[in-house]
């Protein structure tokens, strides 16, 4: 009972612990921290794709290099941004990704950019190296014209729903099923998915 009011004290409604639930006067810790580590020169698709891996990390995804396992920070909302991370020729973009608790199966996310959109790709080594792909419209979401962090991005839920129900939920759920991790409990659902549970609860009963 007690983990529960902690857990409760938490999750308080005072910040936003989704990217999604970030307002024009706060932002996600996540999504703060991913911004931050983009430089000056940075482009409407950085900005794009730093919000891809916060929502790849709210669903349980870590990003590593191509040869080591992800090092998981101990706070799993903050994200960072591999090195060599987008090619300075061609401007593609390769992330390598591990599901936590599953770092022998890798995936990699490639992406594309074609004039203002960005073709989206993830590869995993899982039922003969499935593909998920999806185009997205950048300008739709990244406001590329301001350095207010708060006003940065738009139309957040609707990015990150369309990002987590085309590519990254049938992701997870494919890597899951080949472990045998997926079942009938708490722990076989979306990280995003506890912290709605947790913010529905009834306080007064706890």
């Amino acid at each position: 009972m007690e983990q529960l009011r902690s857990l409760n004290r938490i999750v308080d409604i005072t910040e936003p612990i989704l990217a999604e639930d970030s307002t024009f006067s706060t932002i996600a810790l996540s999504l703060r921290a991913v911004l931050e580590q983009l430089d000056e020169n940075a482009k409407h698709h950085d900005y794009l794709v730093a919000l891809l891996l916060v929502l790849l990390a709210e669903s349980g995804f870590g990003v590593s290099s191509a040869s080591d396992t992800p090092k998981w920070e101990q706070n799993t909302r903050l994200v960072y941004i591999p090195k060599n991370w987008k090619s300075q020729e061609t401007g593609v973009y390769e992330i390598y990704l591990t599901l936590r608790n599953v770092d022998h199966i890798r995936s990699k996310l490639i992406i594309i950019t074609y004039g203002d959109k960005l073709i989206l790709n993830i590869l995993s080594h899982i039922r003969d190296m499935k593909i998920y792909s999806m185009v997205i419209q950048t300008l739709k979401y990244v406001n590329p014209y301001t350095n207010n962090l708060c006003l940065r991005y738009m139309n957040l839920k609707e990015i990150s729903h369309r990002f987590k129900d085309k590519l990254v939920t049938p992701l997870r759920t494919d890597i899951l099923l080949v472990v045998n991790f997926m079942g009938p409990s708490l722990e076989s659902l979306p990280i995003e998915l506890h912290t709605k549970i947790v913010n529905m609860l009834d306080y007064g009963i706890i």
